[in-house]
């Protein structure tokens, strides 16, 4: 496998956002499940839409037994075999099936809601590694240019020491801001290496991967207007769907609790063939055809503890999915305003940087000609450092507010 080498960290391979993306929902295991969900809750309503065909059932049976009835002329006593085919259907059940059915689609429906909100939270996560790799690598490439100034700023202290222009302190100045800068150089490899291999586990590698850089990192426009994205996450988000869905399957199951006070009516009906024989339990061949009923008048108080139960819960979930609205409203809403303050600090922090690398640019000439201190170069050295690792940081806070909003309402912005 090829590798790179940024600084001391080994990367396996350099990965785009859309193949962590991919890659990330192929391993992770709470988007199998939530998949698996999915196929779980179309068995369900399979089952609960069988319900309204009649079952089919076949038997067969043999018996030898030295317990014998009136034996009848030509009728064979060495045993007996039979088959048959019954069938059986409820006619009546109060709107149990109806309840049931209505109950295990609305159940779909929400299985289906956070199947989407499970793979845009991988997403997310995956986005969030992507970014923090990136993020690493500039946070690098920071403290690489502030070691290279301060070598250059020593180089330039030393000269004029030497040239008696300067003193000895200008000197012992730059060497502390090159020891400055060379801790933040170690910490940028353990913050690049820590996010490499979290960027790997994610991805299902063994080894730590890295990002590779898209074309822009700038503020794009979205999609859809601030009043359509919070409109958006009130109505279609999965969390919203899915509790909304939630609440009809508990109102679903508790009408159906409640069916356990009507008697279900059930037709039956089958044939058996069987040969004729003289032993005592021995089927008889032909046919059968009966309508029954069941009705438990009392059973312990179990109908009532179902009824209670399934009440509570159809409460619960009621209660969740106003909850559930109120909060995409809310985080849709914070979420747009984090990503307009990112866009502003995106553009103000790149004023700051070019200002301040024009103004280290500045203040080293002067610095060179004597008429600055080394103080006046160092403060500007240290202004430019600041001014990048500002723009480093509202680069990737704004990607992961958009990643974060996108997962929200469960779409691409």
């Amino acid at each position: 496998m090829a590798a790179d080498t940024l600084g001391t960290i080994r990367i396996d391979s350099l990965l785009d956002l859309e193949s962590v993306v991919a890659r990330a929902l192929a391993a992770s295991p709470a988007a199998t499940q939530s998949g698996q969900g999915v196929r779980a809750a179309l068995s369900e309503v399979r089952v609960a839409r069988g319900s309204y065909l009649p079952t089919l059932t076949a038997t067969s049976s043999a018996l030898r037994s030295d317990v014998l009835g009136a034996v009848a002329p030509g009728v064979s006593t060495a045993g007996s075999y039979a088959a048959g085919l019954s069938s059986s259907l409820e006619v009546f059940t109060g709107g149990r099936r109806a309840a049931d059915r209505q109950r295990s689609e609305a159940d779909l429906t929400a299985a289906q809601a956070l199947d989407i909100s499970q793979r845009y939270q991988v997403t997310l996560l995956a986005e969030r590694a992507f970014y923090e790799a990136l993020r690493g690598t500039d946070l690098l490439a920071v403290a690489q240019a502030r070691v290279s100034r301060a070598e250059q700023s020593v180089r330039y202290a030393q000269d004029r020491v030497r040239a008696g222009t300067a003193t000895r302190s200008d000197e012992l100045r730059a060497r502390l801001e090159l020891t400055a800068g060379r801790q933040q150089l170690v910490a940028a490899h353990d913050t690049l290496q820590t996010a490499a291999f979290a960027l790997g586990r994610l991805v299902g590698a063994d080894g730590p991967m890295g990002a590779r850089r898209p074309a822009s990192l700038d503020a794009r426009a979205l999609a859809l207007s601030d009043g359509e994205i919070v409109r958006l996450a009130i109505e279609a988000s999965p969390t919203v769907q899915a509790a909304q869905a939630n609440a009809r399957a508990s109102e679903a199951a508790t009408r159906s609790a409640k069916t356990q006070y009507v008697p279900d009516v059930r037709l039956t009906g089958g044939y058996a063939w069987a040969n004729q024989s003289a032993l005592i339990g021995a089927a008889r061949p032909g046919w059968q055809l009966a309508v029954g009923t069941s009705f438990p008048i009392f059973n312990g108080y179990q109908r009532e503890d179902a009824v209670t139960r399934s009440e509570a819960q159809w409460e619960v979930a009621r209660v969740a999915s106003s909850d559930a609205t109120r909060l995409a409203r809310a985080e849709s809403a914070r979420l747009l305003s984090g990503l307009r303050l990112a866009e502003q600090s995106i553009a103000l922090a790149s004023e700051a940087t070019v200002a301040a690398r024009e103004d280290l640019r500045v203040e080293t000439e002067r610095y060179r000609a004597g008429i600055a201190t080394s103080l006046d170069q160092l403060t500007s050295a240290l202004a430019v450092t600041q001014a990048e690792l500002a723009l480093v940081a509202a680069r990737y806070n704004y990607q992961v507010t958009r990643a974060t909003l996108e997962a929200l309402v469960g779409r691409s912005l």
